[in-house]
């Protein structure tokens, strides 16, 4: 797969993460609540406040990515480094957002090591 292949698959996590997060939610609160001005709500649970700081985390993320990986695409940089930084990348976010959720700390700052370096891999590609 490209870089921009895999950008398009991150998108797709990203929209995944954001479907974890709704699921959550709607377990937490009544569907008038969330349709409400959501100005009262009680307290979050474990499992929504997890997925929003993976969301929240992975927004961070592509902000970084999205970017480097457009640049690769568009000044064709070493195509191999920069489709395995995506790899890495769009593998790492997926993982991420399950041990987030599944609360597994170490692991959870290895996997968001990995992308970080899939990022690194995407701009090194770039530059490099």
């Amino acid at each position: 797969m490209t870089v921009l292949e895999w950008l398009v698959l991150a998108v797709f996590i990203y929209f995944v993460n954001i479907g974890v997060q709704a699921v959550f939610a709607n377990l937490r609160y009544s569907p008038g609540t969330l349709l409400g001005s959501r100005d009262d709500f009680a307290p979050d649970g474990i499992g929504l406040m997890r997925a929003r700081r993976a969301q929240a985390n992975f927004t961070e993320a592509m902000v970084m990515f999205a970017p480097l990986a457009l640049a690769a695409h568009v000044t064709g940089a070493d195509p191999g480094l920069a489709s395995l930084g995506g790899a890495i990348f769009a593998i790492s976010r997926a993982a991420y957002l399950i041990v987030y959720v599944a609360g597994t700390p170490v692991i959870r700052s290895l996997v968001w090591g990995a992308g970080l370096i899939g990022t690194g891999m995407v701009g090194w590609a770039v530059i490099g």
